[in-house]
């Protein structure tokens, strides 16, 4: 039940994050350094995309994926655990209910496919500290996502060896408009384990069938997302009994869409609200998904081939 920081065990969980940076000076180092390194682009071929609320496992040997990772965080955090023998597991969390479970189910996973559990790295990356009086920093909820991860860490039976913590006041930059995150996404190489600030091309495969079907679970808890025997991904089918509802906010303008559907409506990608809309036209377009795309109650699947494409299985 360690979250070893500079070598020596974590006994508590902090009571902020900047009493944290401030009692562990070279955790801050560590995480400004992080947010300075350059955005690398990742293309879509040999990649393995964690969408929100999804977590996924790469074996070190994987022959298809050679790329795992997230992005377009703003108050999210993406966590990442790696064995030092390769296996590597990507989540991304937005705060909504599940992390510790996940956090446990993806070492579990590890444990499975490397045999033990000594050695874990662990890295965070996400959130940013908003404008001082603003809704958003009444909220707080990028800091209270930080502390609910770092509480998790150190309850959980495991050590972890903690490698980079970027969030909140680290993770935060300031322009004209007003602060906002420096590292909207991660990526971990597979064969190198190295971790860098990341910006995927591609989002793949079906990420607004994928959000979809996470918007009809309610986000009960973050998804494994990866069969690592296979080289599948499975979208499981869902009920839509609201189609008349997303036919209006299809047709909402952005700024009502960023106003109700973000956590930090000033700050999102500039794709937000069009990545937005292909999620309730899957609902237009499939008011009866059971129907139309999981005819039989069967669910949909993706395998990556052998040249790193994403292809559904027939």
């Amino acid at each position: 039940m360690v979250l070893l920081v500079e070598g020596a065990p974590l006994p508590r969980c902090p009571a902020s994050t900047d009493d944290f940076f401030a009692c562990w000076p070279q955790v801050a180092e560590a995480g400004r350094n992080f947010a300075g390194q350059k955005v690398r682009p990742v293309e879509a071929r040999h990649a393995l995309y964690v969408g929100q609320g999804e977590f996924g496992v790469v074996p070190g040997g994987d022959p298809r994926v050679r790329v795992v990772g997230s992005d377009d965080a703003t108050t999210c955090h993406m966590v990442v655990v790696r064995h030092p023998s390769g296996t590597v597991a990507v989540a991304h969390f937005d705060g909504s209910r599940g992390e510790e479970a996940a956090l446990g189910d993806m070492v579990a996973k590890i444990m499975g496919i490397e045999g033990h559990g000594e050695g874990l790295e662990v890295s965070v990356v996400g959130g940013y500290q908003p404008e001082r009086g603003s809704k958003e920093a009444a909220r707080a909820e990028a800091e209270q996502l930080s502390l609910k991860l770092l509480e998790a860490l150190v309850r959980h039976e495991c050590h972890f060896q903690l490698c980079v913590w970027c969030t909140c006041r680290l993770n935060t930059t300031q322009s004209a408009s007003g602060p906002h995150p420096r590292v909207y996404g991660v990526a971990v190489e597979i064969q190198s384990g190295t971790l860098f600030p990341a910006h995927f091309k591609m989002q793949e495969p079906d990420m607004p069938l994928r959000s979809a079907s996470r918007w009809m679970a309610g986000g009960r808890h973050p998804l494994d997302l990866y069969d690592h025997s296979s080289g599948t991904i499975t979208i499981h089918p869902f009920h839509c009994s609201e189609a008349d509802l997303f036919a209006v906010y299809l047709k909402l303008p952005d700024d009502v869409l960023l106003r109700n559907f973000s956590t930090s409506p000033k700050v999102e990608p500039p794709h937000f609200c069009q990545e937005l809309r292909r999620v309730f036209k899957v609902f237009v377009d499939h008011p009866r998904p059971l129907e139309s795309l999981f005819v039989g109650n069967r669910p949909k699947k993706y395998a990556i081939s052998a040249s790193g494409v994403w292809e559904p299985v027939q």
